[in-house]
């Protein structure tokens, strides 16, 4: 588990610095925002288009195989783009780079559950936080490097975190808690062995008819197109709104990168937690637009990111402790797909929003969105009958005969009890 996270962790890393030099890279050769977005573009189209296909690939075919695989592909395409001379080989070849991408992410987090065993939740929890951290880490090392390297340069540095990532990732018995399942179909997690079909369509009717998996699921979308939004304001609100400059703006980036990587870590698979972070977020949302500076807004932003990353990394606990393994790619597949979509969503909402009226109107929207979220998913899961409560072990008392008259009692554990 550990060798998986540390992978993770370096490529994330090197992820974040590869794409800021992707950016300045299309920005130097053609001086235009719009390739900048074309950029941008190319990371989430490969998710949105193949996410449930790639889900569907991730429960049917080894997933060792496709995150090594995933790795390959992306440290080919960001050799490559070391050098690409064009706009078009720049957009060409971070478009296989999403694609990459969009294979690893199902299959990886499908696969850190069956890895970790009874420590999946805490697993996939420093999973969350990594990727909260490298965000944080990465763009601060690639400023660093820049003054010694070139925009081309820290494409090869990417690369080359994909590369150990393949090397770690193949060395590891990821796949060897889904053999055991498969030896007992319908043994894991309770799943049926209808569980098992190996088709998309069938695939996302099982998932529909897990209790609350559908409203976790279509929650974690809203709400991503609820928190993205201030990803568009936060530039305006720095500048224009607590008149600062470039350094208040990195301040409040930072202050939300620090929360988010210490909420991830009090993530839990429970669905009270879940609904808490969500409404916390959303006032912490509104406390931002009506910041009167900017050190009260970097506490705002740093508790926004603390209620964003426990909420982030509470839903993908509960979609892994809900989902059985042999639907558990197409889960997180559909969630990615959908995510994707709610980025661009923010992306441009956010920028409308921004346009007609200010920065702090587009956080307000932001919190007020968080909390209509949180409001229609509580009643929905309550309705469910989700299991919420976390996973604990409980001893009962089981009478077993001895020699002479009477039983004794002898101490059983007892697995998941929640509910």
């Amino acid at each position: 588990m550990r060798p998986f996270l540390a992978a993770s962790f370096q490529s994330s890393i090197g992820n974040a610095i590869g794409y800021i030099a992707l950016l300045l890279l299309a920005y130097d050769l053609t001086h235009s925002a719009w390739a900048v977005s074309a950029v941008l573009l190319a990371e989430f189209v490969p998710a949105i288009a193949l996410g449930p296909l790639f889900g569907a690939l991730a429960d049917r075919h080894p997933r060792r195989r496709l995150v090594v695989t995933a790795d390959l592909l992306r440290c080919a395409a960001f050799v490559a783009l070391a050098f690409a001379g064009s706009l078009a080989a720049i957009i060409g070849l971070a478009l296989v780079a999403g694609l990459g991408g969009a294979l690893y992410q199902p299959a990886a987090k499908s696969a850190l559950p069956g890895l970790a065993g009874e420590h999946a939740d805490r697993a996939m929890g420093v999973l969350v936080a990594s990727w909260s951290a490298a965000g944080m880490i990465g763009p601060g090392l690639g400023a660093g490097l820049l003054v010694v390297l070139s925009p081309a340069s820290l494409m090869l540095v990417n690369a080359a975190t994909f590369l150990v990532s393949a090397i770690v990732l193949a060395r590891l018995p990821i796949d060897a808690a889904r053999t055991a399942a498969a030896a007992c179909p319908g043994d894991a997690a309770g799943e049926p062995a209808a569980a098992t079909d190996h088709g998309i369509r069938a695939g996302l009717r099982t998932l529909r008819a897990i209790p609350g998996l559908a409203v976790i699921v279509g929650a974690g979308a809203a709400t991503t197109l609820a928190f993205a939004m201030m990803n568009v304001a936060e530039p305006l609100l720095a500048r224009s709104e607590l008149k600062t400059g470039g350094a208040g703006f990195a301040l409040l980036v930072c202050a939300f990168g620090i929360g988010s990587t210490i909420g991830a870590l009090r993530g839990r698979a429970d669905g009270w937690t879940l609904l808490l972070t969500l409404t916390g977020g959303g006032l912490a949302l509104l406390a931002s637009a009506l910041a009167p500076s900017v050190a009260i807004a970097a506490v705002t932003f740093l508790v926004t990111g603390v209620f964003a990353g426990a909420f982030m990394s509470t839903e993908h606990q509960m979609i892994a402790r809900l989902s059985p393994q042999a639907v558990l790619g197409r889960a997180f597949g559909l969630k990615d797909s959908l995510d994707a979509v709610a980025l661009c969503a923010a992306f441009v909402g956010g920028a409308l929003i921004a346009t007609h009226t200010d920065a702090r109107v587009v956080f307000a929207v932001s919190g007020a969105a968080a909390l209509l979220v949180a409001l229609v998913s509580s009643g929905l899961l309550l309705r469910a009958g989700v299991v919420v409560a976390p996973r604990r072990a409980v001893r009962i008392r089981v009478l077993r005969p001895q020699r002479g008259s009477g039983y004794a009692p002898v101490p059983v554990e007892v697995g998941d009890t929640a509910g």
